[in-house]
């Protein structure tokens, strides 16, 4: 009865019905089993509204469409859906080369992961398979250099910060996400794991060297690259579909791929076991298992579940990420967002970024103060008791008046040296119309002999690449600002 239960609660986290019905057109074996799939989707799908993960499956279902539904008045339509993923992707894989030759040209050894690792391997699967970005990881003694000849090759951080700010934390980092030009979207990894299915033994990327040992060569937009082995691939895929919440099922097709090759069933339960993947191995198995028809192990999947089981806690917050959204407030998105929310803070927490700085209540003009200059995106701050090239700790207090757009958006800025990040400056405004306001912002900082001068600096909230609405550009780009007052006091002396 236990089992049963256990059961009930893995399949919440499957995939919607749409979904299912997709994923069983596009893999099963059978294909009586297969045309009855795409024919309950067919007939339930509104074609004019279809999601992006529908989207994104329909390519799969493409390359068999002919076969399992030959007299489909859907035919042309899905095979220019088909065509239009396919085009998007060579466009993202082939922006992305330029990225990858520059890396290749310094001998960085890079392995691509999954839809990317998927389209390097080739053959007839690949085609149908959608890539939004390119996902690839290098070892973790190349960050640094990777990211800066990525940086110098035109590419910028998508997220919030600045390249100092970015820089200064790749050591903690496990991946960060690059744009460039129209279509280029990269993704650098230190690792193919985020958290929480690191490596429990202390070392985060202790086991990592397994699975560059294991990976075998390939291509990607003409560039020598290394694909992970069918087995790693397995885990690597449920420990990134895990977190998400079936916007995209095609990491499940993916998972069916890798065992049709061949994969190495002990390794694989070893692999779960060092990762506490066992509750996301659990839902994704046994949904390829069950709905997908592959023969996974039944011993294993029971192996799993009773191993999740035993941690009820890390269960529900799988569940809770791993289930398809839900499209209204209720218990299961509040789970979802805390899960979420609490997986991200332990990552930060473990780091060991600085804490944000909020702005102070009180906005005061002083005796330092240009209110009459222009606004920038970065302005020098001297400060009256420090002298360049001195160390120097204590607070800066800040007052600017900012230029905010007619919305409601996210300030960031920073105080950076030349090479290094110092601290981040955050408020939320909300959308009252174009306008002017005033914040005021107490700093710590602790600068250190070499970081010469000290710039406060706007940073975009998040980068697009071209060709963005002016809307979102206006909504998480720099703010300008016109620095109004800045004070200094030194609590220790060097």
């Amino acid at each position: 009865m236990a089992d049963g239960f256990l059961n009930l609660i893995l399949r919440k986290a499957w995939p919607n019905r749409s979904l299912d019905r997709l994923l069983r057109a596009a893999t099963l074996e059978d294909e009586t089993a297969a045309a009855a799939a795409w024919r309950d989707f067919e007939a339930a799908a509104d074609f004019d509204h279809l999601t992006s993960g529908e989207m994104r499956l329909i390519g799969l279902v493409s390359k068999r469409l002919a076969k399992l539904s030959p007299d489909t008045e859907m035919l042309a339509r899905i095979g220019g859906i088909e065509r239009g993923n396919w085009s998007r992707s060579q466009l993202t894989i082939s922006a992305a080369g330029d990225g990858l030759r520059a890396l290749a040209a310094h001998s960085i050894e890079m392995l691509a992961i999954k839809g990317a690792s998927r389209a390097a391997r080739g053959g007839p699967a690949s085609r149908g398979r959608m890539i939004n970005d390119v996902d690839i990881v290098v070892r973790p003694y190349d960050m640094a250099h990777a990211f800066d000849l990525l940086v110098q090759n035109g590419w910028q951080p998508a997220g919030s910060g600045s390249v100092v700010f970015h820089r200064s934390h790749l050591t903690q980092a496990v991946g960060i996400n690059l744009v460039r030009g129209r279509f280029g979207n990269l993704d650098l990894h230190r690792t193919p794991f985020h958290p929480p299915y690191g490596a429990t033994d202390g070392t985060p990327f202790s086991d990592d060297a397994s699975i560059w040992s294991r990976a075998s060569t390939a291509s990607l937009g003409y560039v020598p690259i290394l694909v992970p082995s069918a087995t790693d691939a397995v885990t690597i895929a449920i420990a990134h579909g895990a977190l998400d919440a079936h916007k995209s099922s095609d990491w499940l097709a993916d998972i069916v791929a890798a065992i049709d090759t061949g994969v190495d069933w002990e390794l694989l339960e070893a692999l779960f076991n060092s990762r506490r993947l066992h509750a996301p191995a659990a839902v994704a198995l046994g949904y390829v298992k069950e709905r997908l028809e592959r023969p996974v192990p039944q011993s294993l999947l029971a192996r799993l579940g009773s191993a999740a089981a035993a941690r009820p806690l890390a269960l529900l917050a799988t569940l809770s990420e791993t289930r398809p959204k839900a499209t209204s407030v209720g218990i299961s998105l509040i789970v979802r967002a805390l899960a979420k929310q609490r997986r991200l803070l332990r990552a930060r927490s473990s780091a060991g970024r600085p804490p944000i700085v909020l702005p102070f209540a009180f906005a005061k003009h002083g005796d330092r103060s240009d209110p009459a200059g222009p606004f920038v995106l970065s302005h020098e701050l001297f400060l009256a008791d420090r002298l360049r090239g001195q160390s120097w700790t204590g607070t800066v207090d800040l007052t600017l008046s900012v230029e905010l757009p007619a919305q409601s958006r996210r300030i960031d800025l920073e105080v950076n040296s030349q090479d290094r990040h110092l601290a981040r400056l955050r408020t939320i405004v909300l959308n009252r119309g174009r306008r002017q306001k005033v914040l005021r912002f107490k700093v710590p900082l602790s600068i250190e002999p070499h970081d010469g001068s000290i710039v406060l600096t706007a940073a975009p909230s998040r980068r697009f690449n071209d060709g963005v609405q002016q809307a979102l550009a206006d909504q998480y780009g720099p703010t300008p600002f016109r620095l109004i007052h800045l004070a200094s006091r030194r609590t220790r002396k060097e």
